[in-house]
């Protein structure tokens, strides 16, 4: 059974004034033991950190489930404790058994939903007894070989969406995409909020029935 770590990965970080600061960022891993979350984490952040950096923090967390979400305004990772209740058959008293998810979210409301969702058709009784956004930048989850490259590129063009978002002006609108990635986001900042549009990547293909035909 893997376990989920949280890993702290401190490098330099390009700020909105153009100055370079020492950040440490937490993550979270989907490994077997230490030494394989270390080098799962190391792989991870070599695609899309530039520079140095370096592993400062490892510990396990009480985590039983990691929910990732497909919405594409869910930038943050949120902790649920949810208590499953049963009773106690020699007291014949309420017992509460505590379990702890980590959730991808847009808001605490999001993260609510999703953790409804979630439990939809438990034939437990459970209830929600706290939420709370945590520090997680996103979570490595583990994966076949053959799937990782695809995975590191959506997560490096995810993070790139975060930081980029984090330093946008009030009132602009822009369109960023990344080689290899088959959909491209766009960043709208000009409505009094912020609004994140994913879209697939136009591939320059003509629609069907309006090839030309063939020159003899």
């Amino acid at each position: 059974m893997n376990r989920y770590f949280e890993c702290g990965i401190r490098y330099e970080k390009l700020l909105e004034n153009g100055m370079q600061k020492k950040v440490t960022e937490q993550y979270i891993v989907d490994a077997l033991s230490f030494t394989e979350a270390e080098q799962r984490i190391t792989k991870e952040m070599g695609c899309y950190i530039n520079g140095d950096f370096e592993v400062v923090t490892e510990k396990i967390t009480n985590y039983s489930e990691v929910i990732p979400s497909d919405n594409a305004e869910a930038d943050r990772w949120y902790k649920v404790k949810i208590n499953i209740v049963t009773i106690d058959e020699r007291t014949d008293k309420e017992k509460k058994n505590a379990v702890y998810y980590l959730i991808q979210a847009k808001d605490i409301d999001d993260a609510r939903r999703m953790t409804n969702k979630f439990m939809e058709g438990s034939v437990l009784d459970w209830d929600c007894e706290a939420v709370q956004e945590t520090k997680v930048m996103d979570v490595c989850f583990y994966a076949a070989d053959e799937q990782t490259s695809s995975q590191q590129t959506s997560r490096g063009l995810k993070k790139a969406v975060k930081d980029f978002v984090d330093s946008m002006p009030e009132g602009q609108k822009v369109t960023i995409s990344a080689t290899g990635v088959s959909e491209k986001v766009t960043i709208d900042k000009t409505g009094g909020g912020t609004r994140i549009i994913s879209e697939p990547e136009n591939t320059g293909n003509k629609p069907n029935g309006t090839d030309e035909p063939d020159t003899p």
